[in-house]
C-alpha cells in the first residue's frame, strides 16, 4: 500500500465562522432519515470532525476531556494544562462525566504518568560512563578499591593450590611416631597408625605411643628352683627403662614364690626365680622407658 500523504488546510475548520446547529443526541442516534436536514446540521457535523482533526494534528495525543470513557492500560491522553503524557490504570468514565483529570489524580488511581521527561534518564553515553560493561571484564574498577568495598583479599593475599597443598601435607608414619614436626596434618587414619603401627600385639609384645614412650610385655617359661631366665625386650629402648614390673602365672608349684629383676639394658633384663619352688608357669611382665 502507498503511504498516504498528509493533507494540507488541517488548520481550517468547516463552519468555523457559519451558523452552525447540534442536531441533539436522539437525531446522532438516528442519523439521516427520509428528510432534507438542515443546512446547520451538516455545518455542525462537519465542524466537530474537522475541529478534532486540527485538535489531533496539532497535540498528537488528544486532551484529556470529561466526558471519554477510558479504558486501562489503552487509553492515553494530555494534561489539560501541563501536556504531560498520561496512561490509564483504572477503566472510568464516560457520558455521565465522571472521568478523573489526570492531573488531580495524585494518588494515580486511574492515571499514571506514560514516559518519563528527557532529563529522567540517562542517554547510552551517560549510562556506560556510571555502570561496568561486562565486555570490559571489570577493567573500569580500581581493583584495591574493589576489594575494600566488598571485603575480599587480593590475589597476593592469598594462597595458591600449590601453596596450600604444600602447607597441608598428611604426617607420615615416622612423623607421628616422632612428633616432631610443625608442618604437617593429623588425619584420622595416620592416628591410628600411630598407635597401631611400629608394634607388636601378641604374647611377647610391644606399643610405641606417639612421643616415644615404648609399653613392653611379655611371658616366660618355667623357672626352676633358684633359677633365672634371660629375657629380651621384643624391641630395644633407646634411652632409658623406667618401670619393670611383675606377677606369677597361676597356678605355680611354689603357692607363695616370689620372682625379681636384675638390672635391665636397653636390649633385656635377668629375672631371678624363687629359691624355695620352681615357677612352673614362669613369670608374666612389663616394661615401660623410651
Amino acid at each position: 500500500m502507498a503511504q498516504f500523504l498528509k493533507p494540507g488546510n488541517l488548520n481550517n475548520v468547516w463552519a468555523s465562522g457559519g451558523d452552525r446547529i447540534y442536531p441533539g443526541d436522539t437525531k446522532y442516534a438516528t442519523g439521516w432519515q427520509v428528510e432534507i436536514p438542515p443546512r446547520q446540521y451538516f455545518n455542525e457535523i462537519d465542524y466537530k470532525q474537522d475541529q478534532m482533526l486540527a485538535h489531533l494534528n496539532q497535540h498528537g495525543i488528544p486532551a484529556w476531556d470529561n466526558e471519554t470513557e477510558y479504558h486501562a492500560n489503552k487509553s492515553y491522553v494530555q494534561g489539560s494544562t501541563s501536556g504531560a503524557i498520561y496512561r490509564c490504570v483504572l477503566t472510568h468514565g464516560g457520558n455521565s462525566g465522571s472521568a478523573q483529570d489526570p492531573e488531580l489524580d495524585s494518588s494515580n488511581t486511574y492515571w499514571e504518568v506514560a514516559f518519563a521527561s528527557a532529563g529522567e534518564f540517562y542517554t547510552q553515553t551517560e549510562s556506560d560512563a556510571r555502570y561496568a560493561q561486562i565486555s570490559n571484564n571489570g577493567s573500569e574498577y580500581n581493583p584495591a578499591t574493589l576489594r575494600t568495598n566488598i571485603s575480599v583479599y587480593s590475589k597476593a593475599e592469598t594462597y595458591t593450590k600449590t601453596e596450600v597443598n604444600a602447607r597441608t601435607t598428611i604426617a607420615s608414619a615416622a612423623q607421628m611416631e616422632t612428633l616432631d614436626s610443625n608442618a604437617v596434618l593429623v588425619s584420622p587414619q595416620r592416628l591410628k597408625d600411630s598407635f597401631t603401627v611400629g608394634g607388636i600385639y601378641s604374647q611377647n609384645g610391644f606399643q610405641k605411643l606417639p612421643g616415644g614412650l615404648i609399653l613392653q610385655w611379655g611371658k616366660t617359661g618355667a623357672i626352676g628352683v633358684g633359677g633365672t631366665v634371660a629375657v629380651t625386650f621384643p624391641t630395644p629402648f633407646t634411652a632409658s627403662v623406667f618401670v619393670l614390673t611383675s606377677g606369677l602365672n597361676i597356678p605355680n608349684t611354689t603357692a607363695d614364690g616370689t620372682c625379681s629383676f636384675g638390672v635391665p639394658t636397653l636390649t633385656g633384663v635377668t629375672i631371678y626365680g624363687d629359691s624355695n619352688g620352681t615357677l612352673t608357669n614362669g613369670v608374666s611382665w612389663i616394661a615401660i622407658g623410651v
